[in-house]
């Protein structure tokens, strides 16, 4: 199920220009190098391209959560629900990290379940998901039942705490990769006062979040968790019996309802109104496990309509504004409704095919040591063009000028 919905979500988004934030950048950079994220290029170069890998590890990803469900005595229900969720759905068919990332999480996560020897593996594993790209860092909630796991996050921590460092040590210029406070200026809020104020918004930011990023299941789990607190610790777990039969332990409980909700607030905190909806998605997977034990298998059916509906209006976005990327599918469902604009331009850029088309061109056609001029976009998605030109022709000079 997870697979077949992936592999439907990358053909009905087209072909052309890698479609997502990191994909032209990124394959690119397997041959350039020199890339911030230098597991997710190694990885990248495994798998052959951007998408092959998101799509791959986005499908594990589910038989992960699957497991982990099952050995925290949760049940099967969250790993279907990620097989279904439609953000889920949506970046394992992108040419991006957020995939591979949350993939690298949860096998840490599913590492630190079994024993104290592969906790700590377990937990430099999970941490090492910054390496590919630190929006996964949400899911590292999963590791809360398991000292050991913890343990090994924080030995690893000298090597990966370098990826940390928009957060600890701010750069408050340096965009995104600078600083994650955008939404307090760039740095720490300072005083009570300002924190407050800044946990507001980020709760607010985390209330608005759009039906397809699937909210409902942080609420979910919150309620859980505070329901089996107000109750009392559980009776002893039979040791006999599978794992999913088993009652979960009241720590494990905690861990999973609070957990996912602290960290989607302590994300939409810093960042303010520059929150991507996808940056939630961390928060959201770990609570699936939870949210799945009070919900029927069969309600990840549910999540088929929202899916489709964002696939298919990101796809008849993409399809008017990168007709050469051929589309290929013809029906576009409305609702839920998606700010599908938004979701393309942080994914590709007009044209975004036919400026991979006049690299190809330009890289057989210009004369050695030529020198090119390209009108800057926003994002850097000019990119499209002198990416592949600078694998194709190093001899050839890229100057970027402002529109």
């Amino acid at each position: 199920m997870a697979g077949s919905l992936r592999l439907g979500a990358a053909w009905a988004l087209g072909g052309g220009a890698p479609f997502g934030p990191d994909g032209t950048g990124i394959e690119a950079a397997v041959h350039l190098g020199g890339h911030r994220y230098p597991l997710h290029i190694s990885l990248v170069a495994l798998a052959g391209s951007a998408r092959t890998l998101s799509l791959v590890t986005g499908t594990l990803s589910c038989g992960l959560l699957w497991d982990l469900g099952r050995r925290l005595h949760l049940g099967a229900t969250g790993g279907w629900l990620l097989a279904l969720l439609p953000v889920h759905v949506y970046v394992s068919a992108l040419s991006a990290g957020d995939a591979p990332a949350l993939f690298v999480a949860l096998l840490g996560a599913a590492l630190a379940t079994r024993g104290w020897l592969a906790g700590l593996a377990g937990g430099a594993v999970a941490l090492s998901s910054v390496a590919v790209k630190p929006v996964a860092l949400p899911a590292l909630v999963l590791l809360g039942p398991h000292p050991a796991a913890w343990l090994g996050a924080l030995v690893a921590l000298p090597w990966y705490g370098w990826w940390l460092s928009p957060l600890v040590a701010p750069k408050a210029r340096g965009g995104l990769l600078g600083t994650w406070w955008l939404g307090t200026e760039g740095a720490p809020p300072a005083g009570p006062v300002a924190w407050i104020e800044a946990v507001q918004h980020g709760l607010l930011e985390v209330g608005g979040a759009p039906l397809w990023m699937g909210g409902l299941a942080l609420g979910l789990a919150l309620l859980a968790a505070l329901v089996q607190a107000w109750r009392g610790p559980a009776p002893q777990a039979p040791r006999t019996g599978p794992p999913s039969r088993q009652r979960p332990a009241l720590l494990t409980l905690l861990a999973l309802g609070l957990g996912p909700f602290l960290a989607a607030v302590a994300v939409a905190t810093p960042l303010g109104e520059a929150l991507q909806p996808r940056y939630l998605e961390a928060a959201v997977v770990a609570a699936l496990p939870l949210a799945g034990a009070m919900l029927p298998r069969w309600s990840a059916l549910l999540l088929l309509l929202p899916t489709a509906a964002l696939v298919s209006q990101v796809a008849a976005e993409r399809a008017d504004r990168d007709p050469q990327a051929m589309v290929p599918l013809p029906v576009e469902l409305r609702w839920p409704p998606v700010d599908a604009r938004m979701l393309f331009d942080e994914a590709s850029t007009d044209g975004a095919t036919a400026l991979r088309l006049e690299a190809a061109r330009l890289a057989e056609t210009l004369p050695p040591g030529a020198t090119v001029t390209v009108t800057r976009r926003p994002h850097g998605r000019e990119g499209e063009l002198t990416w592949p030109l600078m694998v194709a022709r190093p001899d050839v000079e890229i100057v970027r000028v402002d529109p």
